[in-house]
């Protein structure tokens, strides 16, 4: 079985099962753990913040191929990013919608939502975060996904803008994303894809994949808050959830193995006014270019409207 290397869960692996890859990882923690704890810790940071490069399929170059292609700089890295205009046909003009990829993907995997979204009058703008796809850097964090969005908002909206019109997340990336909708994001229409819940239960589930134990996660926390300059309890979903109020729509497949649905089913009970649509067999990467999802979610960045409740998926639903 397959195993991402850094993901939100694997709730899907028995630990009888792991791949002979993973079992020696594993024992490799357990012994250098014995040695130094220190080192350990240190070497398990290290990792963490080091994102895959994964290949890019055809179908996203060719729609990254039909947007204008430009470089912002996020300090001395040079972050790709990808303009579209809105449809000279649409007949209005919503402003700018922002695409933000989750860990280990890239701006062309949400690029089933650029079409739709220049129909509905939008321009789209996508891009690759740091150490991520065509993007400079080797390294890559949440402060640093964080900072990377706000770089390219600032980029390419209109000066004195408060915000995009539209924002479509997924992943990690509605990490980074919330924590802009609370500084200052307020009008933003927002949908997210998959949505995680608690940055330090990802923190843990990523420590008992690799280590076998979440033992390490006191040392983890101190040093990514060492090497960032940031505390982690000011990254804690719970806290910040509650001060959102943006209009936004979730959509969650319950069979998503990386990110639970209990995620997705906790940002919605507590992010005031929003609304979940649980689907099932997209699993965490299929929901991206799903058309029932990408036309749900469209509608709803179009059509504003109050919060629904959940919606279960029908049988065969996709």
């Amino acid at each position: 079985m397959a195993v991402t290397a850094h993901p939100a869960s694997q709730r899907a692996i028995d630990p009888h099962d792991l791949p002979l890859s993973l079992r020696l990882m594993r024992g490799g923690f357990r012994s250098l753990r014995f040695v130094s704890r220190g080192l350990a810790a240190r070497l398990v940071a290290h990792l963490f913040v080091k994102p895959r490069r994964h290949p890019v399929p055809e179908r996203e170059r060719a729609i990254l191929a039909r947007g204008v292609r430009s470089e912002v700089l996020y300090g001395d890295k040079r972050i790709a990013v990808w303009t579209f205009e809105p449809d000279a046909e649409a007949g209005t003009s919503r402003g700018a919608a922002l695409l933000v990829h989750g860990w280990e993907g890239r701006g062309g995997q949400l690029g089933a939502w650029v079409e739709p979204l220049r129909a509905a009058g939008y321009s789209v703008v996508t891009f690759d975060h740091v150490g991520h796809g065509e993007s400079d850097g080797q390294r890559c964090s949440l402060p640093t996904m964080r900072n990377t969005l706000r770089c390219v908002a600032k980029a390419v909206l209109p000066e004195g803008c408060d915000g995009p019109a539209a924002l479509v997340a997924h992943s990690m990336g509605t990490f980074a994303s919330s924590l802009l909708l609370a500084d200052g994001w307020r009008k933003t229409r927002v949908v997210y894809l998959s949505p995680p819940d608690d940055l330090l239960v990802y923190f843990a589930r990523y420590l008992e994949l690799v280590t076998g134990s979440d033992e390490l996660l006191p040392d983890l926390i101190r040093l990514m808050e060492e090497r960032f300059g940031e505390r982690a309890d000011e990254f804690q979903f719970h806290k910040l959830v509650e001060t959102l109020d943006q209009p936004l729509r979730i959509l969650h497949s319950i069979d998503d193995l990386d990110v639970p649905i209990e995620g997705g089913r906790y940002v919605a009970a507590h992010w005031p006014g929003a609304s979940l649509r649980e689907v099932d067999g997209l699993g965490h990467r299929k929901i991206l270019q799903d058309p029932g999802v990408v036309a749900d979610g469209v509608a709803f960045l179009t059509q504003p409207a109050p919060g629904r409740p959940v919606e279960r998926p029908h049988e065969g639903d996709s």
